[in-house]
């Protein structure tokens, strides 16, 4: 019986093991951590607002897991093997994946944020009330608290393909802001979005990072870039917290329902 028992462990142990490491594996890209949720639930709408993301606040079961989340990484963020680490700063050094951009002027997060072309809501955003954001004439950016995670939505200008909008990211990235840096192959989510995920290291700060940045039709042929990038270090720490943005994102005909 007892030989039984500890096989019955043995057995759990390897189920609930098992996705992790797939997704070590694969680089974490689509199996899990911050990148992983960005292709999962890239383009929110009105299933995301059913799914708990709402406009202007994340509720329910999409609420509870970023609690969770928060708690777990104030926790990490005390432990050894994170305070020995270097670490990226994107309040230092703000991720140029989509090139230079005019400064914004700081906004109030917590409520969703909307671009607008010609008067006309293009598309909306809502991020946590406690990150930091700033509003342009086409973009919305904002970083976490810790400066650890960073994000971007923004009006592509000249863009008239999903093709050409994630070349787009893929120089930036690469001439601008990193070195080092790694592709995977571009997907397809559910929302209608093409996401390409990465990693590398930032030119200043040196830190390693990963990233996720999709390009989708916001409506009438305009073309919007979102990206997330975060601290490689903390990246599983916001998971549901990216998670709860992407489904905040909505796009001209979520305006209208």
């Amino acid at each position: 019986m007892t030989s039984l028992r500890v096989l019955g462990v043995a057995a759990l142990v390897m189920a609930i093991s098992a996705p992790d490491a797939l997704a070590q594996r694969r680089g974490g890209a689509v199996g899990g951590g911050m990148r992983g949720a960005v292709v999962g639930g890239m383009v929110g709408g009105s299933e995301g607002a059913a799914t708990g993301a709402k406009i202007g606040v994340v509720t329910g079961a999409t609420r509870a897991a970023v609690n969770r989340e928060t708690q777990a990484r104030a926790q990490y963020q005390t432990t050894a093997d994170y305070q020995n680490a270097q670490h990226a700063n994107f309040y230092e050094a703000p991720p140029e994946v989509f090139g230079a951009t005019a400064p914004g002027a700081a906004t109030k997060p917590g409520v969703e944020a909307v671009i607008r072309k010609e008067g006309k809501p293009i598309v909306g955003i809502t991020f946590p009330a406690e990150w930091n954001q700033k509003t342009g004439d086409n973009y919305i950016s904002a970083v976490s608290g810790d400066g650890q995670c960073y994000s971007m939505l923004v009006l592509l200008k000249g863009i008239e393909d999903k093709q050409a909008g994630i070349q787009k990211v893929k120089d930036g990235l690469a001439k601008n802001y990193l070195t080092d840096v790694k592709f995977d192959e571009p997907k397809e989510t559910k929302g209608g979005a093409t996401v390409m995920t990465g990693t590398g290291k930032g030119k200043k700060s040196g830190a390693e990072v990963v990233f996720a940045a999709g390009v989708f039709d916001a409506g009438e042929g305009q073309f919007v870039g979102a990206a997330f990038v975060a601290d490689s270090k903390i990246e599983d720490y916001y998971k549901e917290t990216v998670r709860g943005i992407c489904q905040s994102i909505r796009r001209a005909k979520d305006f209208q329902q």
